[in-house]
């Protein structure tokens, strides 16, 4: 359990928590597994409890009429998902599937309630925690609309890299992607065609270097690409 409460204490919802309410909560939530391409839940299901990643990734997605499926991001290993219908009560707002098997923590409604109720600072980090969602899904749709696909792939690995090395990366980080170039292509709303002609083009350009299942990062290189000022 107390590693548990370590990977709370490491997330925007449940970092805010004194520690013995972190230990509380990691003893309140309950183990769930999951099948490489199984859905968890699906766009429209009633909220009933969040989710903890311990091993394997989820993609959160939704589905058009058309058929096409955008992936909204991957939880990991450490992320927490499922948590805006339980905080308000309201639908799923997308589908989410296990990417490879998955093994996770639930935390149910009524306890997340009891949370917004007696403790002041996970409701402001819960505020904090929607608002965040609301402005990648924002930036997202943005870049999408709006940006050629090696601008969005240049800017999806300076994330990978910020999240895998934090904010003082090295000079040439290295990073695993952690998923197939199909799952890049619905993050990044684009065919996996055209995702193998942006990684080729980032390479031709020194912006990457593939090392194996890895990739070698020109910082410089890939923010001129993402046009990142």
């Amino acid at each position: 359990m107390s590693d548990v409460a370590a990977l709370l204490g490491k997330t925007r919802l449940f970092g805010m928590l004194l520690p013995d309410a972190q230990q509380k909560v990691a003893q309140q939530m309950r183990p769930v597994s999951y099948g490489a391409g199984q859905q968890i839940f699906a766009r429209g299901d009633p909220g009933t409890e969040l989710y903890l990643v311990l091993d394997g990734r989820v993609r959160l997605s939704i589905i058009s009429l058309e058929g096409r499926e955008l992936a909204f991001t991957h939880a990991a290993p450490g992320d927490i998902f499922g948590e805006i219908a339980t905080l308000d009560g309201g639908a799923r707002t997308a589908d989410a599937t296990a990417v490879s098997p998955v093994k996770a923590l639930s935390l149910s409604k009524p306890q997340i309630n009891t949370l917004l109720d007696t403790a002041p600072q996970f409701a402001r980090a819960a505020i904090d925690l929607l608002c965040q969602r609301l402005r990648e899904g924002d930036l997202q749709l943005e870049v999408i609309a709006l940006h050629r696909i090696e601008v969005r792939l240049a800017r999806y690995l300076l994330s990978a890299v910020r999240q895998q090395h934090g904010a003082a990366p090295p000079k040439k980080p290295s990073i695993a992607l952690g998923i197939s170039q199909g799952e890049l292509a619905l993050v990044l709303g684009a065919s996996r065609p055209k995702v193998n002609a942006a990684l080729m083009l980032l390479e031709e350009s020194g912006a990457i270097t593939r090392e194996g299942d890895r990739y070698a990062c020109n910082l410089d290189e890939l923010a001129a690409i993402g046009e990142v000022g």
